[in-house]
């Protein structure tokens, strides 16, 4: 015996999607912790900015100050300053603590880094936290829509082009709406959304939209935009 719906999956129309509060809110929170130091989205495009844009790019000019620190260094101890510890002075002055290996790993790094490249970034990261740190990368609908992401890998263990897919607008919004004992639609509530890489079918996306709002599959029907229309009116007026 077939089950009775209880529920709609619901496509929200492009239009009125809106991906916003998954960044803005606690979208993030529950993989991340605090999502500002796990996640940068970084942007190269002028007309959009990245999402965490101020916190990456006070990383960026602390990896520049050690950067610049360690060559200066570097050519005073070619000239005969043979003073170690002040690789620890350039560290301590930008706000890394100090340990030899992590001194060690930044001297080699700053042999070959360039911090406007993002793997220069990650590895930086990697570094001064004591954690693996990577870089992805994700395109949107628009030639030219492209960001890379700088994560940490310990929080993110699934990899986070979704996260830069849904920022670029490149994903599906849904609402869940109950159904009463007569099929009548009570409750909508939304916010379920799908990046174009987590779901390939119809089934991907109600299987997950399931799982995340807790509702049993076979007693859920998904409701996808099949097509749409553009109806034009004109009013008169008499004279």
């Amino acid at each position: 015996m077939k089950k009775r719906i209880n529920y709609i999956i619901r496509e929200v129309p492009p239009e009125h999607a809106d991906f916003s509060y998954y960044f803005d809110n606690d979208g993030l929170t529950a993989a991340g912790g605090d999502y500002c130091n796990n996640l940068f989205i970084v942007n190269y495009t002028r007309h959009s900015r990245g999402f965490n844009e101020e916190e990456y790019q006070n990383i960026v000019e602390q990896a520049e100050a050690i950067l610049d620190g360690f060559h200066d260094v570097n050519d005073k101890w070619t000239n005969g300053y043979n003073s170690y510890a002040s690789y620890k002075e350039v560290l301590e002055y930008n706000n890394v603590l100090y340990s030899p290996r992590k001194c060690h790993l930044l001297k080699e790094w700053a042999e070959h880094a360039d911090t406007s490249d993002t793997e220069t970034i990650a590895e930086y990261l990697t570094i001064t936290t004591g954690k693996k740190w990577a870089v992805d990368e994700a395109y949107g609908y628009c030639q030219g829509d492209y960001v890379e992401m700088v994560y940490c890998e310990d929080h993110y263990k699934d990899g986070v082009q979704h996260y830069g897919e849904i920022w670029l607008g490149a994903g599906t919004e849904f609402y869940v709406i109950d159904l009463d004992e007569n099929g009548e639609e009570v409750d909508t509530y939304g916010g379920y959304i799908v990046a174009d890489s987590q779901a390939w079918k119809d089934e991907d996306y109600k299987r997950l939209v399931c799982e995340w709002a807790g509702i049993p599959e076979d007693e859920t029907r998904l409701e996808r935009i099949d097509s749409y229309r553009t109806v034009t009116q004109y009013t008169y007026r008499a004279v």
